[in-house]
């Protein structure tokens, strides 16, 4: 939708600027080719027409590409149906508008408007693909709030932060080397996507092997988010075993630890800036993630996060005493989150 209205606005504004500043080429005046109504059409179109580009963009072959060669065929393809979107508008315009008749595919094609056109929507294209782009290398939500400067001085809020780690990495290293590892990496985060997007979750750092996933408290809470968001990353894992198995030859498994608490936000660098949260909630969320071995847990939860969520009726809980976390002065309560293991029928 913001794609669609972003286009609307993009092609209202070309045809408001060429209605003061086009001489009327072609033999038709501006206001018979260009009418209010006809940029909406063009802005909706291109719109819709951006969006499904998108979405085939978005397809694991096309994000393994290069920036540039991605950026290039996504140019490509928005030019393509720009064309073919012209041709056809151009065709039927006189059937629409009789007063135009001297309007050919040819000379509009190869007109300077034309060429206007197409270095006007390239800039366009190539501006909403640098923000998205930008909006990917920060993490959904912190771009708009480095824009706002609402990190720009530190600010304390609640969040729920969720560790995951890669089970046996040292070993797994070892074996596949240091290139190899790499990639089995870039194939794990990438499959981590669906389930950052489906449970609203932000991504706070890649760490060499781990991800940091963070929420705010209510879309956290909201359908036990910042639980299901870990199952469903080991579901996709699990339906791509077979891929793992014959590109790596072993399949990856996740171990997570998640905890609740105050955090203190704040921008930070000059030459490369981020936001980064301090506060006893990560280094108590690390030390729980840390306990997934040796309690044989894939997923570990404070008791404090547990008692914000509704997971009895989809989980099977199991509290443990209060252990000892390393650098900490107290023990905590921690709690082994797992699903039920459906009943085989038969």
């Amino acid at each position: 939708m913001q794609l669609v209205v972003i286009w609307t606005a993009a092609v209202s504004l070309f045809g408001y600027i060429r209605h003061y500043g086009w001489t009327g080429q072609l033999g038709v005046s501006p206001e018979d080719l260009i009418e209010p109504w006809f940029d909406v059409s063009v802005g909706l179109i291109l719109g819709t027409g951006y969006f499904l580009i998108e979405m085939l963009m978005d397809r694991p072959f096309f994000e393994r590409l290069s920036f540039l060669r991605w950026a290039a065929v996504k140019l490509l393809l928005i030019l393509v149906t720009m064309l073919v979107f012209f041709a056809i508008a151009v065709y039927l315009y006189p059937f629409m508008n009789p007063s135009v008749n001297d309007l050919t595919l040819r000379e509009f094609l190869f007109s300077k408007l034309m060429y206007l056109v197409l270095v006007y929507v390239s800039l366009i294209s190539l501006l909403i693909t640098l923000f998205q782009r930008m909006q990917r290398k920060l993490g959904p939500g912190i771009l708009g709030n480095m824009l706002l400067g609402r990190y720009h001085h530190p600010r304390e809020e609640e969040r729920i932060f969720l560790f995951i780690d890669l089970r046996s990495s040292t070993t797994i290293a070892e074996r596949l080397g240091h290139v190899a590892f790499s990639r089995l990496i870039q194939d794990c985060f990438a499959d981590i996507t669906e389930a950052v997007e489906r449970h609203q979750a932000e991504i706070y750092q890649y760490v060499g092997d781990e991800v940091i996933l963070c929420w705010k408290p209510p879309p956290g809470r909201r359908n036990n988010n910042c639980v299901a968001a870990f199952f469903q990353f080991v579901d996709t894992l699990a339906g791509r075993a077979d891929y793992y198995q014959a590109t790596y030859g072993l399949q990856p498994f996740f171990k997570a630890g998640g905890h609740l608490g105050r955090t203190t936000v704040a921008e930070v660098g000059i030459l490369k800036r981020d936001l980064a949260y301090h506060g006893d909630v990560l280094n108590t969320t690390a030390r729980i993630q840390g306990k997934c071995n040796e309690l044989e847990e894939q997923l570990l939860i404070s008791a404090v996060l547990a008692d914000h969520l509704q997971l009895e009726k989809e989980y099977t809980l199991r509290e443990y005493p209060p252990v000892e976390l390393t650098g900490k002065q107290e023990n905590l309560t921690v709690i082994g989150v797992q699903r039920p293991t459906p009943l085989r029928s038969g």
